[in-house]
């Protein structure tokens, strides 16, 4: 005769042992917030597919596509142009026992989309808000005898957003002029003029020089082992070994010029030469020529390695680890001959429902 009470117990015993295997899968899980209302366990078993962009020098996206088959999201859910959404991951046992948060940001609805069947819902937002005057507003506006540093604080303030302003050289402009342009598009203008990368992130506007990163530690070490995918290439064309700027300056009545040459052209054999011409527009700063030219001296170093900064570049993909990778980072890739080196993370797409990473990189060119 079967013993129920002892049948019980085992079933107990098995479904605990159930839910700690359970419990203990290594699984991802998102929470979405929209206008600030928390719509996760709305979306979560229609959630189609989630990826996030996360660029240097660009606005980083969030791309969703959500089942329709109810008509809600094209009806009474039918999201706005603007609206917010707050996002964040949590790990669970990924790597070792436990929870690890992941903020992933803070995105405005750019675009909405639907197609069928069947039928989808699909929301790209960016990490911007469209509506501020940042984005909108034309300007006229200008600056006189100012540094970089204080044009992008003007607007900083101006726009209500925290400024993180990480160059180490000081550019200054006897007048920079804002011409009926966005305050955005102004100063990505000046940032390209300059080598220095402008972004915009969770209310931050954010300028950037590239090289005060490309001098960090490398974050991560990684081998092809690590790797789930990958691919090198090498750019030929446009690649200088130096760079020559002039200016006529009409107070001292003369052609001011000033070169700066690398010890090695990248991707060429020493003692080749290509040289980069810049006829600079803007009168630099100084009173005396001497300063002048050390001033060109810089733009021209700067301009040179913006030119050659994307000789060597790659693509790699690998599953997400609990060691948070973001662009600016620096990692190490080991194993692949002229290809292994340092590297600049230029961009991150990830993948949310599985937790993999997409990474374009660039090769740092270290001078030997």
């Amino acid at each position: 005769m079967l013993d129920y009470k002892i049948l019980n117990k085992l079933d107990n015993l098995a479904n605990k042992a159930l839910d700690n295997v359970i419990g203990n899968t290594r699984r991802i899980e998102l929470q979405i917030l929209y206008e600030g209302k928390n719509i996760t366990k709305y979306i979560h078993n229609d959630l189609l597919s989630f990826t996030q962009s996360d660029s240097l020098n660009e606005f980083d996206t969030l791309d969703l596509s959500i089942q329709n088959r109810e008509g809600l999201w094209i009806s009474s859910w039918a999201p706005l142009k603007g609206e917010k959404l707050e996002v964040k991951a949590y790990l669970y046992n990924w790597e070792v026992t436990g929870v690890v948060e992941i903020d992933v940001g803070t995105f405005y609805i750019d675009n909405v989309s639907y197609s069928g069947p069947p039928d989808v819902c699909n929301i790209k937002a960016l990490s911007v808000d469209i509506t501020s005057n940042l984005m909108d507003n034309k300007k006229n506006r200008v600056w006189e005898n100012v540094t970089l540093e204080k044009v992008a604080s003007d607007i900083a303030k101006e726009c209500n957003l925290e400024l993180i302003f990480e160059v180490d050289f000081k550019f200054e402009y006897k007048r920079v002029e804002a011409r009926l342009e966005s305050y955005f598009n102004f100063l990505k203008r000046l940032g390209k003029e300059a080598g220095i990368l402008v972004k915009l992130y969770n209310d931050k506007l954010i300028l950037l020089e590239e090289t005060l990163y490309e001098e960090k530690e490398p974050v991560m070490y990684l081998y092809k082992t690590d790797l789930k995918s990958y691919s090198f290439e090498t750019d030929d064309t446009d690649r200088y070994a130096g760079c020559k700027i002039s200016y006529y300056d009409s107070k001292l009545g003369k052609k001011i010029e000033k070169s700066f040459f690398t010890k090695q052209r990248p991707g060429y054999k020493r003692g080749t030469q290509r040289v980069l011409f810049i006829n600079e527009e803007k009168e630099p700063p100084g009173a005396t020529k001497k300063q002048k030219e050390e001033y060109l001296g810089k733009i021209a170093e700067k301009a040179l390695r913006e030119k050659n900064k994307d000789s060597t570049r790659g693509n790699i993909q690998l599953l997400g680890k609990e060691q948070l990778l973001s662009v600016g980072n620096t990692i190490y890739i080991v194993g692949f001959g002229i290809f292994e080196g340092k590297y600049l993370i230029s961009k991150i797409d990830t993948n949310y429902k599985d937790y993999t990473l997409s990474l374009d990189i660039r090769k740092v060119e270290e001078e030997e």
